[in-house]
């Protein structure tokens, strides 16, 4: 399938590097400006932004940086929409430094390794396939939070309060395996790729959310209050929490972290199996 944002990337890559440079950081700029007025990204999670989005558009172009856009817009938007105040989740929808690196930095590496590895297809199908998990992780937990049921736990199957990380819902699912498929479709109609790609790439992004949800279940650390109510946060009001379960290192940033790099890996197996 040929791309729509070909005859972009032909010109983009065609001006002079310096010229090119002050492309980018313009759009940069302008990506700081718009963040920390909607308040998307605190500072530190917009100049990592900025840091991330340098890569992606230098080697992947205005395709790449379009796969990138459409993930930070539509997650920070959805996010906004549909948090709600609660006191389960660590963080609040305002992405931070850590949590930009947990969802962006796995795609940014693919890109990179695209630049030198003999399979770039692969490669291309990875930083996809990331991103995709990174959309499907975002929508199925903020759309979830939208079931008129409580979540039940992906290895327990037993009710969770919303907003705890390991709790599945339908509809959360549902919104994870579409919102990888849109992910997927983009990524075909910017860098062309075929339609078992395509597949691969919104697969991939899919059991990425799932293995995301597993990892929430299983190894992630959550902490009891002195009421026995579970938490995502250390500490509260100054008081610190009791560690309930899990391992103390692994918080939720580093499971988007682990899971984006599972999607990235699985989605290049699969293309390479092709």
């Amino acid at each position: 399938m040929r791309s729509w944002s070909a005859a972009l990337d032909a010109v983009f890559f065609s001006i002079h590097p310096l010229w090119r440079l002050l492309v980018i950081a313009a759009v940069m700029a302008l990506m700081v400006v718009v963040s920390r007025k909607k308040r998307f990204l605190t500072w530190g999670g917009a100049w990592t932004a900025v840091a991330v989005g340098f890569v992606v558009m230098y080697i992947g172009g205005v395709s790449g940086f379009t796969v990138l856009l459409f993930f930070f817009l539509s997650s920070s938007i959805v996010s906004r929409l549909c948090r709600e105040d609660g006191m389960i989740a660590a963080k609040s929808s305002e992405r931070d430094m850590m949590q930009v690196i947990a969802n962006a930095l796995p795609a940014a590496a693919a890109l990179v390794a695209y630049r030198l590895s003999p399979y770039p297809e692969a490669c291309l199908a990875a930083f996809a396939a990331a991103i995709a998990e990174a959309e499907a992780d975002t929508l199925s937990g903020e759309i979830g939070r939208l079931s008129h049921r409580d979540p039940v736990s992906i290895i327990t199957l037993t009710r969770v309060p919303k907003g705890l990380s390991g709790g599945v819902t339908v509809l959360g699912l549902s919104a994870g395996a579409i919102s990888s498929l849109v992910v997927a479709l983009l990524f075909m109609g910017t860098f062309g790729c075929s339609l078992s790609v395509l597949f691969s790439v919104a697969a991939a992004g899919f059991l990425g959310s799932v293995f995301d949800s597993f990892l929430g279940a299983t190894v992630q650390v959550q902490y009891r209050r002195k009421d026995g109510s579970i938490t995502e946060r250390s500490e509260e009001g100054g008081e610190k929490n009791e560690r309930a379960r899990g391992i103390r290192w692994i918080d939720n940033d580093t499971v988007n972290l682990l899971s984006g790099l599972f999607s990235a890996a699985l989605a290049s197996s699969l293309v390479l199996i092709h």
